[in-house]
């Protein structure tokens, strides 16, 4: 151990560590008395197994642990702590004058030269307080080259230090370099020091947070992998136990067999035996020779021989003692060999469930029902091992619910209720999976865009407004407008260009049929034209049949096209394959049933037709094989109802969406009222197009203010 000297005595070698040479950090004091730092005596040990001290060669054999449970030598350490608060604290200059001080008395707490210190010395009162001498190695704000003089400047441009003595100052100054006071200099570079000591600091806690998930991870992973080993080896012992008993099964059978066939002949061998007993007597016949007086006896043996001999004359002794005995025989079974081949007992799958990859950030609207796909490597139906929970921004949790929809794919259904970000973590035995957690942005309703100025763009019959807008499958919205001029706009709203159209046509309403052909009402011609993707005409329908053709739909399942006709007030009907016209529903009226300025259709999933009876201010349903069902939703000007009708639209939820004047409205597929859209922001809509189902986001023609509105609902 170094000694314990009183503060006076002590200089810097006292203080420092025989291995390092440095001062104590955590000094540890061998049963030698020496002392050395905590990391010095570690590093030994990891380089020779052993510790040998360097003072006294004495010789240990002890390990880190054991290194660990010996106490730090406190005195020693404070020793080290109060010197280098004193040196710390040191001012520049002498307490009682300007001189660069020297020594330091702890009891009167003051840093004096040497001339000042012999007269602390010589006053009787302090003449018996500890002195500390000062190192003088120790002094930063010394210059190297006039040491008497204190540092006073700093050049930022040379990365230079110097006093008022120092000509490579003056030249800094000549040269215009940035040059501050060197107090300024060393607190500006403590700063970046204790900056980059945080730093240093929070990654070491990220690099220990990380290193404390990788094992417990770890160890996560090898209990899995040990329950895959038992797994695995339970199989093995499964088959073998089935094999078993069904080896003990097939050798009762073969017992049983083997029991009958062999009492079956040993009858056969004990009725031979007993024969061959029989005739054995004649030894004793032999005997009788010359004695007549045994002829009774002989008549006796004579029968039974001659009962014999008949008896093995009825059987032919070259037939098998087996005749008609079954001998069994085993047949391995070759299904066993192919199931082993092709499945063998089982196969080891890497991790298995994977959030689908376009839907780990999904944006919805406030109380939207929305899914996530997920997939798995495994096909069976595993979902009691799958959990989902949805997190709002205030910590909120909410259920989610899963669905297995066969091969390995699953599906989970969730509702956010409030604006802002939520998180949907997905967990399979309670580990997170590829994917998760899926960000989920909640947007509120309300007018999303606006695409104004279409008179503008127009280049025909521009006094003539929006009437339709379709959602072509790069997601540009078509707008149409009672011309020739067919608009097209990208996603952000922004005109691309006018589609190139024959000059005698006025488009009126347009509809996207599943194959990429496209379907439009010409109100010049009055006919509907069929066309491709880039609007080329293919052929028409309706000729002399139609008078104003509006909205039009299409069955994919039925390749059945409805097409609503404003003057004729009933729905014809055409094979969109051939054009054969196949009838119409409705006539005109105000009945049930019947029809006034029909617009715009829609088809349900189950195929029945939903009509915007724009005259009648209502929305009826026909079946599918055109028979009227109800009349969905009533006249009326009030939230709830429609005033006349103008366009109707079905999304994802079998929602029905309807414009009508002045409003734009969604009710369920039963027509009971959920909401209304715009919130009073429009003016005579017309054609509607869902443009998103997540969110849920439909842009409307609004037909009067001439442009067309975007909202989410």
């Amino acid at each position: 151990m170094s000694e314990q000297k009183p503060i006076q005595f002590l200089d810097k070698n006292d203080l420092e560590c025989a291995i390092c040479l440095e001062r104590f950090t955590e000094p540890k004091t061998l049963e030698c008395l020496h002392s050395y730092c905590l990391h010095c005596l570690k590093s030994l040990i990891k380089t020779s197994g052993k510790i040998k001290c360097p003072k006294c060669c004495t010789q240990y054999d002890i390990s880190e642990q054991d290194l660990e449970n010996v106490s730090i030598n406190k005195m020693l350490s404070d020793q080290v702590k109060n010197v280098e608060k004193i040196e710390t604290e040191k001012p520049s200059t002498c307490t009682s004058c300007d001189s660069e001080p020297e020594h330091y008395c702890p009891e009167c707490q003051i840093y004096q030269c040497g001339q000042c210190i012999q007269q602390h010395k010589i006053i009787p009162v302090l003449k018996d307080h500890s002195l500390y001498t000062l190192d003088k190695n120790n002094l930063p704000n010394k210059c190297k080259i006039h040491g008497s003089c204190m540092l006073e400047f700093y050049c930022r441009s040379c990365s230079k230090s110097g006093c008022k003595k120092c000509e490579h100052v003056l030249r800094c100054y000549q040269n215009r370099h940035n040059v501050i006071p060197f107090k300024i200099a060393v607190d500006e570079f403590n700063q970046n020091v204790t900056e980059v000591i945080k730093n240093g600091e929070e990654i070491k806690e990220k690099l220990k947070r990380m290193l404390f998930t990788i094992t417990k991870e770890r160890s996560e992973m090898e209990s899995e992998l040990k329950l895959c080993r038992t797994a695995i080896e339970l199989q093995e012992e499964n088959i073998i136990k089935k094999v078993q008993e069904e080896t003990r099964a097939l050798m009762r059978d073969f017992e049983k067999i083997y029991k009958e066939n062999i009492q079956v002949v040993d009858e056969r061998v004990q009725k031979i035996e007993s024969k061959l007993i029989q005739v054995n007597a004649m030894p004793l016949i032999n005997a009788m020779m010359n004695k007549p007086e045994e002829r009774e006896t002989l008549k006796s043996h004579e029968a039974k021989v001659k009962a014999v001999r008949e008896e093995v004359a009825k059987r032919n002794f070259n037939e098998s003692i087996f005749k008609g005995i079954v001998i069994p025989s085993f047949i391995p079974s070759k299904n066993l060999d192919n199931v082993i081949n092709l499945e063998g007992i089982g196969k080891i799958v890497e991790c298995v469930y994977e959030v689908a990859k376009g839907e780990r950030r999904i944006t919805v609207t406030e109380g939207q029902t929305f899914s996530v796909n997920v997939f798995s490597s495994l096909v069976g139906n595993e979902t009691s091992l799958l959990s989902a929970t949805l997190i709002n921004e205030s910590g909120e949790e909410s259920a989610t619910e899963v669905k297995h929809q066969g091969s390995g794919e699953y599906k989970i259904i969730g509702r956010c209720q409030k604006e802002g970000d939520c998180k949907m973590m997905i967990t399979a035995r309670g580990k997170e999976i590829k994917g998760s957690p899926v960000y989920v942005i909640v947007e509120t309703f309300g007018l999303v865009n606006t695409i104004d100025n279409i008179e503008q763009l127009k280049v025909h019959n521009k006094n003539q407004n929006v009437n339709d807008i379709i959602v072509d499958k790069d997601g540009h919205s078509i707008i149409s407008s009672f011309s020739k001029d067919v608009l097209k706009f990208n996603q952000e709203c922004s005109f691309i260009g006018r589609i190139e159209m024959p000059d005698n046509v006025q488009v009126v309403r347009i509809h996207q049929i599943s194959d990429g052909h496209m379907v439009y009402s010409d109100a010049l011609n009055k006919t509907v034209v069929m066309c491709d993707d880039k609007f080329k005409q293919i052929c028409t329908f309706g000729k002399q049949t139609l008078q104003i053709p509006q909205g039009l739909t299409v069955n994919k399942e039925t390749r059945t096209m409805y097409v609503a006709d404003w003057t004729c007030c009933c729905v014809f009907k055409f094979n969109v394959d051939n054009g054969e016209h196949l009838g119409k529903i409705g006539s005109p009226g105000s009945k049930e049933g019947e029809m006034n300025r029909p617009d715009g259709l829609a088809l349900t999933n189950e195929g029945n037709l939903i009509v915007a009876d724009n005259g009648n201010d209502r929305i009826q349903m026909f079946d599918a094989n055109d028979k009227f069902m109800r009349i969905l939703v009533g006249s009326g000007k009030e939230d709830g109802y429609v005033n006349g009708p103008h366009y109707t639209a079905i999304d994802s939820e079998e929602n029905i969406l309807v414009s009508s004047n002045h409003k734009l409205q969604l009710f369920d597929k039963n027509g009971i009222f959920i909401k209304r859209i715009d919130n009073g922001g429009l003016d005579m809509p017309y054609g509607i197009a869902i443009i998103s189902n997540q969110p849920r986001r439909v842009a409307v023609a609004n037909w009067k203010s001439n442009n067309v509105k975007i909202y989410t609902y």
